[in-house]
């Protein structure tokens, strides 16, 4: 599924879906509702751009796309502004020639040309390396960012937005971590296109000299080897161009102290200068472009590839056929042509046809017998929007659990996106065994979990509501449960 969505737009939906922790869930499912019936004429794949764009309009406050747009501007001219400046700067100082000294051409090679290519080869090395190991970005120190926002306690919006950050499933570290590498080499681009750019001024500018010098035992032919080992890229370019000096120009401009440079050839000390901006060009700039644009390029197939696990959420409340029963003042809007019907005569374990399920209701097995189903029926209609197409009788154990979705392995789900509605004793007290339960049937992607909590039973009605305390205790015992998203109801809702 492609959304055509951006890093910004994952990380506006995000900060949507925390502030959505804060409202009922019923009150989420009307207003999706209403905007998928103002998106008929969208294309289904365009569900998710219009609902976030919806979201846009209806928010007053700041968005962080737009947060990130602004510091994205301010980086990026820092990095090309100041990688441009900090090559100039550095050739500038290499060049500084007094009529006395020539430029020293190895130096030069050294400070100039060697750790910006040793800089894109170990960032290539790094790139290949991680393909090969196919690892996921990792947040450093995430185990004191567990510690620290898996706690039981309620969230602000803001804070929750930047727990999803860190503790979602690695989405934000990658967008975010080719976005900063693409900055990055974005810089490094700027230093080599200032290094070449400075040199090619100062040659045009100024009267400079190149020569080179060693104390080691090393003659011509050992520098023009090294000379012609370096200029191999380009060594197919006529020789007439001059872009590589010959042994006897090599020869010409070594500089020896004691002799000075009186007796050297001028032609000789002026033709290094091709072969350094051939250097800086091939050794610099290619490799930090070639960089930059397969960053790029990574970033942009991260988010193409990327579908948030979220969106079947989104995308389920908007298309779900009937809410029960429409607002005081409201004209009641017609269900979109799904092709549902309503199953009757549904049984505990294994029940209809595997057609057109809308929801499995996973039923605690005191409870079976004890609710009729044409109420089990309505309260998963009202809480989803689809009548239960199975009722499976099972405990939140994790065996359980297991036995249930391999059950539910072969159904044929409305709109292929699974939706299970647990009903939960809310007056028994979460246990560990409970929550890792509800870990396993919620954290596949494209998978809808709503938790529907009952009270203790009272006057022969099973299906009553709980109260504030036992909501309030399983209600914080779930959000420990992050990045999993649990829509949760009252049995009275």
């Amino acid at each position: 599924m492609k959304h055509g969505m951006r890093l910004g737009d994952y990380l506006d939906l995000e900060w949507f879906l925390e502030k959505d922790r804060i409202l009922a869930p019923g009150e989420i499912l009307d207003r999706d509702r209403k905007i998928g019936l103002a998106a008929k004429a969208v294309p289904l794949k365009l569900y998710a751009a219009y609902w976030l764009e919806h979201r846009r309009r209806a928010d007053a406050g700041g968005l962080p796309s737009r947060s990130l747009r602004s510091v994205l501007v301010v980086l990026r001219l820092v990095f090309g502004v100041g990688g441009l400046l900090a090559g100039i700067s550095l050739v500038r100082a290499l060049l500084l020639y007094s009529g006395v000294q020539p430029v020293n051409v190895s130096v030069f090679l050294l400070l100039a040309v060697f750790p910006q290519a040793g800089l894109s080869l170990l960032a290539a090395g790094l790139l290949a390396l991680r393909k090969l190991r196919r690892n996921e970005s990792r947040i450093p120190l995430r185990f004191m960012f567990d510690l620290f926002w898996r706690r039981p306690a309620r969230l602000s919006p803001q804070a929750g937005f930047v727990r999803a950050l860190f503790l979602q499933r690695g989405w934000p570290a990658r967008m975010l971590g080719w976005e900063s590498l693409r900055l990055m080499h974005l810089g490094g681009v700027c230093v080599a296109f200032g290094s070449a750019s400075g040199l090619a001024l100062s040659v045009a500018v100024t009267d400079l000299a190149f020569g080179w010098q060693s104390t080691l035992q090393v003659g011509a032919q050992g520098m023009h080897s090294l000379v012609s080992t370096l200029s191999a890229p380009w060594s197919w370019l006529p020789a007439a161009w001059g872009l590589t000096p010959t042994l006897v120009q090599i020869e010409g401009s070594r500089i020896i102290l004691k002799d000075g440079i009186e007796a050297l050839a001028s032609a000789d000390l002026v033709a290094w200068w091709p072969f350094l901006c051939m250097c800086l060009l091939v050794y610099a700039l290619l490799p930090r472009f070639l960089l930059l644009v397969s960053a790029h390029w990574m970033l942009r197939r991260v988010e193409q590839r990327f579908v948030h696990p979220d969106l079947g959420r989104i995308l389920d409340r908007m298309q779900a056929p009937l809410l029960g029963s429409a607002r005081a003042g409201e004209t009641p809007s017609a269900p979109l042509p799904l092709g549902v019907k309503p199953v009757a005569g549904a049984e505990q374990s294994v029940l209809q046809p595997q057609g057109n399920v809308g929801c499995v209701l996973v039923l605690p097995p005191e409870l079976v017998g004890r609710i009729g189903d044409d109420l089990l029926f309505d309260l998963t209609q009202r809480v989803c929007g689809y009548p239960a197409g199975r009722i499976i009788s099972a405990t939140l154990d994790p065996d359980d659990i297991r036995q249930v979705l391999d059950d539910c392995a072969g159904l044929d789900w409305v709109g292929g996106f699974e939706r299970f509605v647990v009903l939960v004793e809310a007056w028994q007290p979460p246990i560990r065994e409970n929550l890792q339960a509800l870990t396993l049937l919620g954290q596949a992607d494209g998978r809808r979990l709503i938790l529907v909590f009952c009270g203790r039973p009272f006057g022969g009605n099973w299906l009553t509501a709980p109260d504030d305390a036992e909501r309030e205790v399983w209600t914080d015992a779930v959000a420990r449960l992050a990045p999993l998203r649990v829509d949760i109801f009252g049995a009275s809702t």
